[in-house]
């Protein structure tokens, strides 16, 4: 019984937390010079004359993240730090200026008649997804590793 009652107030603690953090959770819109260095010199070098829809911070209770939308419908999110971590047309062409060599020589090679249309940066890998649907794996330096189903 004291198991059980031990359990119920875990798991209460932990609905209690877990409400209290999206509370705390909040995206406010800003304006360019208050995204972090990084991210606005990523903007200047990749999407050069791309002209910006909104731009919003995401506080959560343990980090921040920033999205920026373009007119033409490209959202790019970028860490605390400035970091890109995705990049996504929905289903438009992305600028590959920024993608690593090997990836965009792999897809130019072997899908000729495709665009990349989103990246994902993940501790270990690349996603990349491509206009005819196929998403793509590679390692963190490129390497083609799998098609993702």
């Amino acid at each position: 019984m004291k198991n059980v009652k031990l359990l119920l107030v875990s798991v209460l603690m932990s609905g209690t937390l877990m409400n209290s953090q999206s509370a705390m959770a909040q995206d406010v819109v800003i304006t360019k010079t208050e995204l972090p260095k990084k991210a606005s010199i990523f903007i200047d070098t990749h999407f050069k004359g791309k002209e910006v829809s909104l731009i919003e911070k995401d506080k959560d209770f343990l980090s921040t993240s920033y999205k920026v939308k373009f007119v033409d419908n490209i959202e790019v999110e970028f860490d605390k730090s400035g970091e890109w971590d995705e990049v996504d047309g929905n289903k438009s062409a992305i600028p590959t200026s920024f993608i690593l060599k090997p990836i965009v020589t792999y897809v130019t090679t072997n899908y000729k008649e495709t665009t990349i249309t989103k990246i994902e940066k993940e501790a270990r890998r690349y996603e990349v997804k491509l206009s005819n649907g196929l998403e793509l794996e590679f390692s963190k330096d490129g390497k083609f590793k799998k098609i993702d189903e």
